[in-house]
């Protein structure tokens, strides 16, 4: 979770604790794509242009995720066991990932869409880079 986000937080807390009248409506979004050890939640995970997103794991097994739909340029990342990598899309559009978690005897494949929509204060140009995981260019 950001810091900003925490701050967020602990400031609705206060407005809670000491009865202010403006209370906001919900909590921050979370920026998570949470890897269980039978789904993705959200399988369909809707970011900006730019936004951080982080993919978690909720399984005590090995987990790979691969980006890309062409085998010959797809990138696989394995989440370390101490915590979350994190991705950023910088090209509007669909980028579909595939989980693997690896058991003792089988592999359970999930599949997953982040959707991108654009920034109108930073437009995709051609030529960028559509995608970094953990600060390295991924889909050039």
């Amino acid at each position: 979770m950001t810091f900003m986000k925490l701050v967020a937080r602990a400031a609705f807390a206060v407005v809670l604790i000491g009865g202010a009248p403006a209370v906001p409506t919900a909590w921050p979004a979370e920026e998570d794509i949470v890897i269980r050890a039978n789904a993705i939640e959200p399988h369909v995970f809707r970011a900006t242009m730019g936004e951080r997103v982080n993919f978690v794991k909720r399984v005590d097994l090995p987990v790979h995720v691969e980006f890309g739909v062409d085998p010959g340029q797809h990138h696989v990342v394995q989440i370390p066991g101490t915590g979350p990598f994190w991705a950023v899309f910088h090209r509007p559009g669909t980028h579909p990932y595939v989980v693997h978690i690896y058991a003792a005897k089988t592999t359970t494949t999930l599949h997953g869409i982040v959707e991108v929509v654009e920034d109108p204060q930073h437009p995709w140009a051609p030529g960028t880079c559509a995608a970094f995981v953990m600060g390295v260019c991924i889909e050039p």
